[in-house]
């Protein structure tokens, strides 16, 4: 059954954060897995709220287990520090309804 997660994470230091996301996040295609929408907080906002949104799509719980231990992400855990002050993680089910998209269908750009 596939699992669909909520991510929020704060940080002081928004560009350290990002740039781990920018390496960590491509791992994700080798588990099955994807971006369903990623979000920076613009500029100007106040530094106390999140700088990284993520809801991403695993296939199933144990390909959200082996990301999870994937030894490459470890190792950018370690070359890129703890970069996030706190973070959330909630898993959600896509709830369907007029104007919501189906998990996996691409919004128009």
């Amino acid at each position: 059954m596939p699992v669909t997660l909520a991510f929020v994470g704060y940080a002081d230091d928004p560009d350290r954060a990002h740039a781990y996301e920018d390496a960590v996040l491509p791992l994700l295609a080798g588990h099955g897995a994807r971006v369903v929408y990623r979000g920076r907080r613009t500029s100007g906002q106040d530094p106390a709220l999140p700088v990284e949104v993520h809801v991403l799509w695993f296939p199933g719980r144990d390909a959200l287990d082996a990301f999870l231990a994937d030894p490459r992400r470890a190792g950018l855990r370690a070359e890129h520090g703890e970069v996030f002050t706190r973070t959330e993680v909630v898993e959600v089910e896509p709830e369907p309804g007029p104007g919501t998209p189906a998990v996996g269908v691409r919004m128009p750009a």
